[in-house]
């Protein structure tokens, strides 16, 4: 009888392991979208991000994005002591961190006057990309775009969405 109890408690534990690591392989996503602005401007961008899960930590996005022919890689994040990440991971589970990306080149001034950030208020990695805001900083110009949508109509769907505003009701 012990043999068996044994047996049970280390394929269970063999079992909890394998389900961890596998949680902690990065999750890729490679896509092509159409964001738009809600005074109808257009433009397309690729993701080649992947998302890192980590069990007590938030899940973050990596990668770059390409964005008017120009490619913008993420900008590492200072997250603080192993309490403070595993707090922000309890208060926001599911939660993914996009983040800020900035121009690769190797001018700081013009990396530092070219950022893209990414923001969706969707939990988990396979919605990040269903409703999202992408705000592209060039010097002092700031563009809101929306993504994924092609006319202003979409991108002001999103846009409430994204930033939790009541949507108006259309009348006959």
């Amino acid at each position: 009888m012990k043999k068996r109890v044994k047996k049970i408690v280390i394929a269970t534990l063999l079992l909890l392991f394998a389900v961890c690591l596998v949680y902690h392989f990065p999750v890729k996503k490679k896509l092509r979208v159409t964001v738009c602005t809600v005074e109808g401007e257009t433009a397309e961008v690729v993701f080649d991000v992947w998302f890192q899960r980590i069990l007590i930590y938030p899940t973050v996005m990596n990668g770059t994005i390409t964005f008017d022919g120009r490619e913008y890689e993420k900008v590492p994040v200072g997250w603080g002591s192993i309490f403070e990440r595993i707090r922000r991971k309890l208060d926001n589970w599911g939660a993914v961190d996009g983040g800020l990306f900035c121009l690769k080149s190797n001018d700081i001034m013009e990396r530092a006057g070219n950022l893209v950030d990414f923001n969706s208020p969707d939990k988990g990695i396979g919605k990040q990309f269903k409703a999202f805001s992408f705000t592209v900083i060039k010097g002092s110009t700031l563009v809101e775009y929306y993504g994924p949508a092609e006319t202003a109509e979409e991108a002001e769907k999103i846009r409430a969405h994204v930033y939790q505003l009541p949507q108006e009701r259309e009348e006959d």
